[in-house]
């Protein structure tokens, strides 16, 4: 089984609740905003905007040499830039810090990705998985935005039935949608979910 996320802390807590022997895919898509996110989208060095490239050219990989001239590309871009990410500035209490914090961290972020070994779970052949696993999770995302738009254009509705429409929503766009007799029987009491909420 794999598990394609944003590898936020509430999915990683969730799996090692539910899925523990899961393995997990990160999206690729949202590496590289992570990274844009620390750098900024118009970086003033030539070492954070290759690192943007790089991050950029994830979703490009999509067999083994893909992956292993990426791994190249990034150890190399690594090894270029080592003496510039290791300057120092010191405080004027004696105190060393990066000089480059926001780079440095942009590195540590991709170091962490790769030494997870989540980000090419989609290449293993081990998995054992019908379908392909994705490099990204756009899909369920964009139904998760339409999901969190509904409640919004019911603002009329009392909290319980702004709940009950979205999970009519999701009971409508689900592959195979069931009855509305057994909708009927099988739905949740305004009890049962004042109870959970």
């Amino acid at each position: 089984m794999a598990v394609v996320c944003d590898g936020g802390g509430g999915i990683r807590k969730a799996l090692r609740h539910a899925w523990p022997h899961a393995r997990v895919q990160r999206c690729l898509l949202h590496i590289c905003p992570d990274i844009g996110a620390i750098l900024g989208t118009n970086p003033r060095h030539e070492a954070s905007r290759q690192l943007l490239r790089l991050a950029k050219e994830l979703t490009r990989v999509k067999d083994g040499d893909a992956m292993a001239a990426w791994l190249g590309a990034y150890n190399a871009w690594e090894l270029r830039h080592k003496d510039f990410l290791e300057q120092k500035s010191i405080w004027s209490d004696g105190s060393e810090n990066d000089l480059h914090q926001r780079l440095v961290k942009a590195r540590d972020t991709m170091r962490r990705r790769i030494r997870e070994h989540t980000m090419f779970t989609f290449m293993d052949p081990g998995l054992g998985t019908a379908t392909p696993v994705p490099t990204t999770n756009n899909a369920i995302e964009s139904a998760n935005a339409r999901i969190r738009k509904m409640p919004g254009n019911h603002r009329g509705l009392c909290l319980i039935r702004r709940i009950k429409a979205v999970c009519w929503w999701r009971h409508q766009h689900t592959e195979h949608p069931e009855s509305a007799a057994w909708l009927a029987r099988h739905a949740w009491r305004d009890e049962q979910i004042e109870q959970l909420y």
